[in-house]
């Protein structure tokens, strides 16, 4: 062959190059059958290998650390699935996890340690409520390193960025779909107690201010709140309930109440799943628990904490969470209904943050709340 007709092949070799698309690699084993599971399109984790692209001091790190110390709340069987599909992707990096629901392992401890010099843990998750805490003590690193924290919601970080939110639970209410129409549904809490439409026992409630209250009165003020559940008690007369709230659940399906407060999406979800006639419906603004992860300061395994909490804010990351225990992902580009059981229950709709210490808040609104569900049961029960 002439070297021109050599130059001309290798010149249209060249130019077809350029236009033949990039060939994705494989998709892990863990992640495929996650998808399976789940029946999604692995097309749902287009752009997942970008998403994982992280510093090379990171990557170089990691090789000589020992495994990431983290502390959950999630059970050792939902870690595994979550553990599962990280390692397809990091088959070197190892995490040592720990399920420690007590709030005084769980951060008191390794807060403690850390004023003493000491590092128990790399990575703390479930500090929801308490990351002022570790702020007074400038025990967390700035999470805004990662390259996915920017992918979070503006309610999914902390003005500092010492946390991320890893997943969200909503706490809205229930209702029987035979006894309630959707037109009669407060838009706003306070067309929850303009009227008498859920009075004389029609709403049930659950002694948890802190799941929903507490939320709605910091956004509103405090004159507001104290009106609201004064409102709340005296106009509606509910019924006092002191069933768990998956129990209350049933109890709305069965009829026992119209509609029940405060309610967690996923396990109204759960029941509707189950053929149960209920619904779930969220009043303005949007009360949430949104569960933060923080990574502790001096970690001598900062490199691969770091490496792994940016895969979990990853769409891989966030699914695997969903595909372990129902977790609602933080993300808002995965708020459809593939994830979240009503969306159209918060789309569009005001989210309610809590301020960076809620320490004195929760204890007002205790003071009010309690003076209320005290003052009512010793009535009911004759005392």
């Amino acid at each position: 062959m002439s070297f021109w007709r050599r130059a001309c092949c290798a010149a249209l070799l060249a130019a077809g190059a350029a236009t033949l698309p990039v060939r994705a690699e494989p998709l892990p084993a863990g992640t495929e059958a996650m998808l399976k599971d789940l029946k999604l399109e692995a097309s749902l984790l287009e752009g997942t290998q970008e998403e994982l692209r992280v510093p090379d001091a990171w990557t170089e790190g990691a090789k000589t650390e020992a495994p990431v110390i983290l502390y959950d709340t999630t059970s050792p069987k939902d870690w595994q699935r979550i553990y599962q599909v990280f390692t397809g992707r990091y088959p070197s990096l190892k995490i040592e996890h720990s399920q420690v629901n007590t709030s005084a392992r769980r951060f008191v401890l390794p807060l403690t340690a850390y004023k003493e010099g000491r590092v128990l843990v790399d990575v703390i998750a479930g500090l929801s409520g308490n990351s002022f805490l570790f702020r007074e003590a400038d025990a967390l690193e700035d999470l805004s390193v990662l390259p996915n924290y920017k992918k979070l919601p503006a309610y999914g970080r902390q003005p500092d960025h010492i946390t991320m939110g890893s997943r969200i639970q909503y706490w809205c209410m229930s209702y029987n779909t035979d006894k309630v129409k959707a037109a009669e549904l407060p838009r706003d809490w306070d067309d929850l107690v303009a009227s008498d439409r859920f009075a004389g026992g029609r709403l049930m409630l659950g002694n948890r201010p802190n799941d929903w209250l507490l939320y709605v009165w910091h956004v509103r003020g405090d004159e507001w709140g104290r009106k609201f559940t004064q409102s709340l008690f005296e106009r509606l007369h509910p019924q006092f309930r002191k069933e768990g709230l998956n129990a209350l659940v049933k109890l709305t399906a069965l009829g026992e109440g119209e509609i029940t407060v405060p309610q967690a999406m996923q396990r109204v979800g759960d029941a509707v799943r189950a053929g149960a006639p209920v619904g779930y419906h969220c009043p303005e603004p949007v009360p949430f628990v949104l569960t933060e992860m923080g990574l502790m300061k001096h970690s001598p395994r900062s490199n691969g904490a770091k490496i792994f909490m940016n895969w979990l804010l990853s769409k891989e990351g966030q699914i695997a969470q969903f595909w372990a225990n129902g977790s609602t992902p933080a993300r808002e580009d995965l708020h459809d209904r593939r994830f979240l059981d009503f969306p159209d229950a918060v789309s569009g709709k005001q989210m309610v943050t809590l301020p960076p210490d809620p320490a004195a808040l929760t204890a007002k609104v205790a003071a009010v709340w309690d003076g209320y569900w005290l003052k009512e049961g010793a009535e009911k029960s004759g005392r």
